[in-house]
């Protein structure tokens, strides 16, 4: 009996010895200790180690996470896994740089330590954005101001076209004027009528249209007259448009002139006068007002009424 007992024991111990050789892996229990770096989109964590080297850290199903708090485990999730929080590894290799955990392992003040640099990093990044944004915005906002400078440029351009046209105008309007009348020294004011009008408006108001046909009728019984009608702009405004608005009064005024009896051989030729004597501030409403006018002057040759 003794000698069966003898015999059990001996191939015992070679079956445990032999299990023993064949899984010297299975018994491994590595232990590591490092900061999260990075996460892998394959679920793997890039862990540097105390001694500064590089781990990949495989992760799966039957890895445990666990957070200590004091004496207390508890289970977590593994998205509490983030960069920048110290881990306890337990596990074997799989390589020099490759390891497979089978427990992660972090402390409740490690954890805030990682939220605390992630809070830091995480908003330096989208204000980093937000800039990138905001350049875009003002690159295309720039592009814009410069399509729309260019298209001023063009209108700029234009106008000066325009007022070079009507300056030739008007140099053809004085020499007709010369022509007219030699020199309007010789003549002097009998009445004078001023008309007012609204901003940006070339229209005659009917008050007004009664004081001309008022002094179309007293230019009857001068001997000798002549009507002179000058059209006025108030300096707001682009000059071009000025400058029309200041004929079209004076050529409105002349027409009603002209309805009331005034030939146009007693007429000078209606000068556009721009926006030339000023005679108010162009700082107030009032003084604008003032300055958008046509002067109607009623003159006598002078030799007529010397005599």
């Amino acid at each position: 009996m003794q000698l069966i007992r003898m015999r059990q024991a001996a191939v015992l111990a070679a079956i445990l010895a032999a299990g023993a050789a064949w899984s010297p892996r299975a018994l491994a229990d590595e232990h590591v200790t490092g900061v999260i770096t990075a996460r892998g989109a394959d679920g793997t964590l890039a862990v540097q180690t105390e001694d500064s080297s590089m781990l990949t850290v495989v992760l799966n199903d039957a890895t445990k996470v666990r957070r200590t708090d004091g004496m207390r485990q508890l289970k977590v999730s593994s998205a509490s896994l983030i960069p920048g929080l110290r881990v306890q590894l337990a596990g074997e290799y799989e390589g020099a740089t490759r390891f497979a955990a089978q427990r992660v392992s972090f402390s409740r003040s490690d954890l805030k330590m990682a939220l605390a640099i992630k809070g830091g990093v995480d908003p330096t990044d989208v204000r980093s954005l937000d800039n990138q944004r905001r350049i875009t915005a003002n690159e295309r906002t720039i592009e814009q101001q410069q399509q729309t400078l260019a298209r001023q440029a063009d209108q700029i351009a234009t106008n000066r076209e325009q007022i070079r046209a009507n300056a030739d105008k008007i140099v053809a309007t004085t020499g007709a004027l010369d022509t007219r009348i030699a020199n309007l020294d010789n003549y002097k004011a009998v009445s004078t009528v001023t008309v007012y009008f609204r901003n940006g408006n070339a229209s005659v108001a009917k008050k007004y249209k009664t004081e001309l046909q008022e002094l179309a009728a007293r230019a009857k019984d001068v001997n000798g007259y002549v009507i002179q009608v000058q059209g006025y702009a108030s300096a707001v405004g682009a000059d071009a448009l000025n400058q029309k608005l200041s004929m079209q009064r004076a050529d409105n005024v002349a027409g009603v002139l002209t309805q009331s009896g005034i030939p146009p051989t007693n007429m000078v030729v209606p000068a556009q006068m721009g926006t030339s004597e000023q005679v108010a501030s162009n700082k107030t409403a009032k003084g604008q007002a003032e300055n958008r006018r046509t002067v109607v002057t009623l003159l006598q040759n002078k030799g007529i009424s010397e005599r």
